[in-house]
Formats: structure tokens, C-alpha cells, sequence
């Protein structure tokens, strides 16, 4: 697949199952490595399995910090809906501490301010500002986190910033840079759903590019035999 790091298994099923194991073992080194381990998560539907089965991992889970790639700007909202489904898969049956969870900060009447805020407390976990591992997801349109073409400064230095869907809805996502910044860099993509943004993104067309950059030649993606398409 072009010059792409990518794994083919055959089934979403077996994407999960590598997916956990793939952040297990990232997550394990890194903690060894630095003591502690800032973890970035997407939201989505494609995610949910991978996180069921990173919850029966045995992780040093008081060593890692869980923050958010993206997720919907909702004042009326206590948390993001994405966080939400993040907490229900993995984080409350992993029984990962508060203090160790950090979901932006989506209920708030400035939300200019509150993405500089997270850019601010990612700023300080890592030396870089970027999350030592990073997992998100393929969207059908070939998008990452809340990375739409057109809708994003792909050099922004910013670390998270606001943009917005095509139906305007609003969003808050850590940028090119931030995300692509990270040591280990996963991306999943299952169904047939799929199989169009994952075409795009070998051929490396223009609404797939922020999937190029953050995937570079290290990344890692994961992909089920449908969304790889025929002859692939």
C-alpha cells in the first residue's frame, strides 16, 4: 500500500484485538521508558471493541494519561460524547483514576479560551506537547479526529483548535501537528464504509492528506479486508 506502514487482518473483530494489543504494548514501553505515558484516544464507532479489550489489559494505568484528539463542542453537555463513550469502554471498567483522565473541556461559553486551555495542560505532559501514543480513526471521508479537509490549518502551532462539520456543528481537536507529533501514531479503519477514504488515502488525494502526514512512514494503520477493498 504505497508507502504506507498498514496491517490487513480480516476481520473488525481482529482489528480490535491487534488494535489493544498494538497500544498495550506502546503504552507498557513508553511507561518503562519515561515513567509515564500520555495516551490520545478518538471517539467513533470503530473504536469502541479495541477499547472493551484494552480495559482487560493489565496496564499501569496510574503512570498513563488519557486526553481526547477531538470531540463536539456541547455547552448544554457536562462532557463531550465522545469522552463519554471513552469512559464507558475503557476508562471506567479499567478503573483508570480521575486524576488521570482529561477530557476537554467542551461545556464552556468560551470556547476559543478552553482550546487554549487544553493546548496548555497537553503542553505540560509532555515535553513536546504531543501525546507519546495516539490512536484515532479513518472517517468514511477520509477525515482524522476533527481534521476536515479544508476546514484546518494543517501547519497550525496552536496545539487544539476549533473548526466545524460540514452541518456546522462545532468542534474542538488537537491539530495536525500536535497529533502527528506523537512517538507512536495508529489509525483504524473497518467496513466497507471505508473502503473509498482508504483507496484516497493510498493515492494520497487531497482530502485524505491529513492522513498522510500523521501516519508518515511510521504509522501504523489497521485496516479489515472490507475496508481494504478488492485487490488489495
Amino acid at each position: 500500500m504505497s508507502s504506507l506502514l498498514s496491517q490487513q487482518l480480516p476481520t473488525a473483530a481482529a482489528v480490535a484485538v491487534r488494535t489493544a494489543d498494538t497500544v498495550s504494548d506502546a503504552v507498557r514501553r513508553r511507561v518503562a521508558e519515561r515513567g509515564e505515558c500520555v495516551l490520545a484516544l478518538t471517539g467513533g464507532n470503530t473504536p469502541t471493541e479495541a477499547y472493551r479489550l484494552l480495559a482487560t489489559h493489565d496496564l499501569p494505568w496510574r503512570s498513563v494519561h488519557v486526553v481526547q484528539t477531538d470531540d463536539r463542542v456541547l455547552p448544554e453537555a457536562e462532557t463531550g460524547s465522545n469522552w463519554r463513550m471513552i469512559c464507558e469502554t475503557l476508562l471506567d471498567p479499567a478503573g483508570v483514576p480521575q486524576e488521570r483522565r482529561h477530557p476537554m473541556p467542551v461545556r464552556t461559553d468560551d470556547p476559543a479560551a478552553a482550546a487554549a486551555g487544553y493546548a496548555k495542560l497537553l503542553a505540560s505532559l509532555t515535553p513536546t506537547g504531543s501525546a507519546d501514543v495516539v490512536l484515532l480513526q479513518l472517517g468514511p471521508d477520509g477525515h482524522l479526529a476533527s481534521l476536515f479537509a479544508d476546514r484546518h490549518d494543517p501547519a497550525d502551532p496552536s496545539g487544539v483548535a476549533l473548526t466545524s462539520t460540514v452541518d456546522g456543528a462545532l468542534r474542538m481537536t488537537q491539530t495536525l501537528p500536535a497529533l502527528s507529533g506523537a512517538g507512536v501514531r495508529i489509525v483504524m479503519a473497518t467496513g466497507a464504509g471505508k473502503t473509498e477514504a482508504v483507496a484516497k488515502l493510498v493515492d494520497a488525494t487531497a482530502d485524505t492528506l491529513a492522513a498522510r502526514t500523521f501516519l508518515g512512514t511510521d504509522g501504523l494503520l489497521l485496516l479489515d479486508a472490507e475496508a481494504a477493498g478488492p485487490g488489495r
